[in-house]
């Protein structure tokens, strides 16, 4: 693949994670979970629409802001929240579908980024 393919894919997958995490904690937000994770993961969001749109017009510095967010979120931020929020909160098969599919995004993200 292109650098311009690996390029794509990783904005594609850091587009995926901002509306997926969003669409995820308003379904938590409707049981019962807090609305400072929804304001957070708006944030979050943005910014990593920011940083797709970045990638998507060829900023060189935005590759290396997405490995590192991969990475932050990959190695600490997810299995964290593992395991303080989701296991605790007796997981259903939409939880557990938001965190493979994060994590798999993610994944996608820091190979994305280290190819493109």
């Amino acid at each position: 693949m292109s650098s311009d393919a690996w390029a794509t894919l990783c904005a594609t997958a850091l587009s995926l994670n901002a509306v997926l995490g969003f669409g995820y904690r308003v379904y938590r937000l409707t049981r019962r979970g807090p609305m400072g994770d929804v304001i957070g993961q708006a944030i979050l969001g943005v910014l990593l629409a920011g940083l797709a749109a970045a990638i998507a017009v060829g900023a060189g510095w935005a590759r290396w802001a997405a490995l590192v967010y991969g990475l932050l979120f990959g190695v600490a931020v997810m299995p964290i929240w593992v395991l303080a929020v989701l296991i605790p909160s007796e997981p259903r098969a939409p939880d557990y579908a938001f965190t493979a599919i994060y994590w798999a995004a993610l994944g996608l993200v820091i190979v994305a980024a280290l190819l493109a």
